[in-house]
């Protein structure tokens, strides 16, 4: 095996002190291919009807795992929602908006600071250089102190080896470790999407700021960006379309998995409460399926609760953190997220499980062993 591969595919966290960039996906579609309009290769576009629009990976499990990106075409100009990973994607989606309207996107919204919400942001700039780019003020904070180490060490890791490389190596190990080999071929997407955009990408910083609330009216809709607490991250916004009551959420929500890197997920388990409280009927999260009840939400909230109870109680009994994985029993929960589907068993252990522990770890204030 060459020592240049990568043990998993590179993700986004904030961890200060050790970086750990793996990147989660969604593993539902939105809808059978041939049912969605592809306007970048391996993305649909999902027309939800009254000017909301939908764009998002086919296949959520591949390489780049990217946040769906939503469009709201209002009577006088157009709202977007997150940017995606790769500008080329953004770029694909803004040729869209043209054909689907002449009119301006005045406003993007970044949920957060992961820069699969954000690393549009270039290309509506130069497409529409009135927009303002509106995101939490701890959003920007996370930006400032994160997205260009994150971009450099991704620009590094890919230069070191070939895509070709990196799916040999996976096909070589495929059946003695199959999801060593599912992480290699992760990689080898983002490598592919990313290396070519990395040495020109500039990150456009938000530059319309809430701490609370923005309320904006567009004819008969109104249009809330929100922070209603802290949940996958300190500034995570939430779009809400009250009238129609299709509440856009940023990786608050992410199905069928949710991500739990470096989350502060006691608060997290209050958000989720707050916002089911919204009552919304569709809910499209950062990732994954686009919900037409709350259902999936409520189960979040359940499994949240439960690892955070779960923590907490192992923490109350002195159990040391190293063995907090042992501890901690999540079997029903794990049933019911997994389905005994081996690719959502490997989003629930390495996108959920590993990460979650130790969100809820130290979000309940007890430290972490350094070499962690």
């Amino acid at each position: 095996m060459m020592k240049l591969l990568p043990e998993a595919p590179l993700p986004w966290s904030q961890a200060r002190k050790r970086r750990h960039f793996l990147l989660a996906s969604a593993l539902l579609l939105f809808a059978p291919v041939a049912l969605a309009e592809q306007i970048y290769p391996g993305y649909t576009w999902q027309d939800l009807g009254g000017g909301l629009y939908v764009h998002a990976r086919v296949d959520p499990l591949a390489g780049p795992v990217d946040g769906n990106s939503t469009v709201i075409v209002n009577p006088e100009d157009v709202f977007v929602v997150d940017t995606h990973i790769n500008p080329a994607a953004a770029r694909a989606v803004i040729a869209k908006i043209r054909q689907i309207t002449d009119k301006p996107v005045t406003h993007v919204v970044n949920t957060h600071w992961h820069d699969d919400h954000t690393n549009g942001n270039h290309a509506y700039r130069q497409a529409f250089p009135e927009a303002k780019i509106v995101a939490h003020r701890a959003t920007l904070d996370s930006l400032e102190q994160e997205w260009q180490a994150m971009e450099d060490q991704r620009e590094e890791a890919y230069r070191r080896v070939a895509g070709r490389d990196v799916l040999a190596a996976a096909e070589a190990v495929q059946a003695e470790d199959p999801e060593r080999a599912m992480g290699l071929r992760l990689f080898a997407g983002y490598r592919d999407a990313l290396e070519p955009e990395l040495p020109t990408m500039e990150l456009v910083y938000p530059d319309l700021l809430f701490d609370d609330q923005l309320t904006f009216t567009r004819g008969a809709r109104t249009i809330v960006v929100s922070w209603l607490g802290r949940a996958n991250t300190d500034g995570d916004a939430l779009v809400w379309l009250p009238e129609e009551k299709v509440l856009v959420t940023g990786d608050v929500l992410v199905a069928p998995v949710p991500f739990a890197y470096d989350s502060p997920m006691d608060d997290w388990v209050d958000t989720l409460g707050r916002v089911a409280e919204l009552g919304a009927e569709t809910i499209v999260p950062g990732h994954g399926a686009v919900q037409r009840d709350a259902r999936y939400l409520e189960q979040v909230g359940r499994l949240l609760a439960a690892t955070v109870s779960a923590v907490r109680e192992a923490g109350e009994a002195g159990v040391a953190y190293a063995d907090l994985d042992g501890a901690v029993e999540l079997g029903e929960l794990e049933r019911l997220f997994t389905d005994g589907d081996p690719l959502r068993a490997y989003a629930w252990r390495t996108y959920f499980v590993t990460p979650g522990l130790k969100s809820a770890w130290t979000s309940l204030g007890y430290p972490v062993p350094e070499e962690d």
